[in-house]
């Protein structure tokens, strides 16, 4: 079996334990850090990090994948360097999301096809980190073209590379998961190492189920201490267990830790309303134990947070 990337090197299949596939520890922007020093304060973004996933990693949590796209100021630097703090197991993306700016307009498609590439097979950010997945989607602005260019490229760099894509779907009740899977498809992906994210209420059941019937898997993945539609959620997660789609189902937070909206200066960033010092625990804690009432055996649980992931990072090596 070939060996996942993490910001620490490479890591064995079976090493990869209980897993978060979609969480974030830091949003930015890197035009605001370049053009102002002090917008971005290093060591208090790793101080608030380093408490949230020491708290995760004590409660049980042994694998974190970082879906931050390269334009929402991803930084496997900060990333390595959490790693190396807490023993954390971090899986950093590459992949551009909901992004209209002239560079990406004017990137001829096969590029931006080699750019994902070599992130996940050279490094990126100049350093030797290589990504262990493709961050893409839609977003309220549809189908663009600039959003259809990173979708058709995420799906040419994971048929070269086999690494997953994870992706955002946004609004609700527009099905573009599916739509995401025909672009993918369309350019040879390998669709059973595909996450369609964000299944939300709004969403009806029956896309779920095509999702997974389509070799994909679906992802409730905005399950963080803010309880969004959490008794939803709950029904819905034990609806897709009890027609025996376990085996595609994906749960995870979509916390963000640290969101550098602003200069440290100028702003508490421990206020921002996704913020808590154990939001990468909410699923173990509170989750997990309400899903247990809801019916969802142990054997179920292992299948979604730590079989699911194997099977998705399986053979994912370059």
């Amino acid at each position: 079996m070939e060996p996942i990337n993490t910001v620490l090197g490479s890591l064995a299949l079976k090493d990869l334990g209980f897993t978060l596939m979609h969480e974030h520890l830091l949003l930015s922007d890197w035009n605001l850090r370049m053009a102002d020093p002090q917008f971005f304060d290093q060591e208090q973004a790793m101080q608030m990090i380093e408490e949230v996933i020491a708290d995760a990693k004590a409660h049980g949590v042994e694998t974190l994948v970082d879906v931050t796209p390269i334009n929402y100021g991803r930084d496997v630097l900060l990333m390595q360097a959490i790693a190396k703090r807490t023993g954390m197991q971090i899986i950093a993306a590459t992949g551009v999301l909901g992004c209209e700016d002239v560079w990406l307009r004017d990137m001829p498609e096969e590029l931006l096809v080699k750019l994902f590439v070599r992130e996940l097979s050279e490094g990126c950010q100049g350093s030797d980190i290589k990504c262990g997945v493709i961050k893409c989607g839609t977003t309220e602005l549809g189908f663009t073209a600039n959003t259809i260019k990173v979708l058709r490229a995420a799906g040419k760099a994971q048929r070269l590379t086999g690494a997953p894509i994870i992706t955002h779907c946004r609004p609700a009740n527009t099905r573009q998961g599916l739509f995401q899977l025909d672009l993918f498809e369309e350019q040879g992906a390998d669709l059973s190492k595909v996450v369609i994210g964000h299944f939300r209420k709004g969403d009806p059941l029956d896309y779920a189920f095509n999702v997974m019937q389509r070799g994909a898997y679906i992802a409730v993945d905005q399950m963080n201490f803010n309880a969004h539609q959490l008794a939803h959620n709950l029904k819905v997660i034990k609806t897709i267990c009890q027609h025996g789609w376990a085996k595609r189902l994906i749960l995870s937070h979509d916390a963000v830790i640290c969101f550098n909206s602003a200069r440290f200066a100028d702003y508490d960033h421990k206020s921002y309303i996704n913020y808590a010092p154990d939001s990468l625990s909410y699923l173990i804690r509170e989750v997990i134990p309400l899903l247990r009432e809801e019916g969802l055996t142990e054997t179920e649980l292992h299948q979604i947070f730590i079989e699911n992931p194997k099977h998705i990072f399986e053979a994912s090596g370059i």
